[in-house]
């Protein structure tokens, strides 16, 4: 979904891959949001992996930067989980923590609308220092205000802040959905 994001593809991209771990042969569980899985399973992310990067070497669509940017394929080499992977990244490649932003999506969180608003979000966060993260909305954010106040009898709608037509709403739990921030609020 690199295409529906206005500006990304101007960007330096890295697609990063979490490891895995090999079950037992004798067991038939896979557990693939804890990256337990057989070794055909695993045989086949490795393959994955490999056609990957052979498409961004090639630059086939969708991979293929604009102006300056760049597509990067990082490979963990064993199972981290979401947030340690990105610390692991940012280990890996200390290049990307001195930008100052940076948009992080999962493999299955993608946008399934057009984004033409990124440089404006951008623009707001230089304004406005308070603002360290955007979380794009996503099903779990959907109506957030009302959830949480019917949920957790909080009320965040004095909280929020118009910008553009839209509103950036204050989040109580941390959701792993694509987002924006700045480098050093990873640091």
């Amino acid at each position: 979904s690199f295409d529906r994001v206005d500006g990304l593809k101007e960007a330096h991209i890295i697609i990063l891959a979490d490891g895995c771990e090999c079950e037992e042969e004798t067991s038939s569980t896979e557990n693939f949001k804890h990256g337990t899985v057989s070794p055909e399973t695993r045989a086949n992310y490795k393959q994955h992996l490999q056609l990957l990067q052979e498409k961004i070497d090639n630059r086939q669509a969708p991979f293929q930067p604009l102006k300056n940017g760049t597509i990067q394929l990082v490979k963990l080499p064993y199972r981290h989980g979401s947030a340690r992977a990105i610390a692991a990244a940012f280990n890996m490649q200390p290049s990307v923590i001195s930008r100052p932003y940076i948009l992080i999506g999962q493999h299955d969180n993608f946008f399934v609308r057009d984004v033409a608003y990124l440089a404006s979000i951008l623009r707001y966060m230089e304004e406005e220092s308070w603002l360290q993260c955007v979380h794009f909305p996503s099903t779990a954010t959907l109506n957030y205000v009302t959830k949480v106040k019917r949920r957790y009898q909080l009320d965040i709608s004095k909280f929020c802040v118009g910008y553009n037509g839209g509103s950036f709403i204050p989040l109580v739990f941390w959701y792993g959905r694509t987002h924006l921030a700045r480098s050093s609020y990873y640091k």
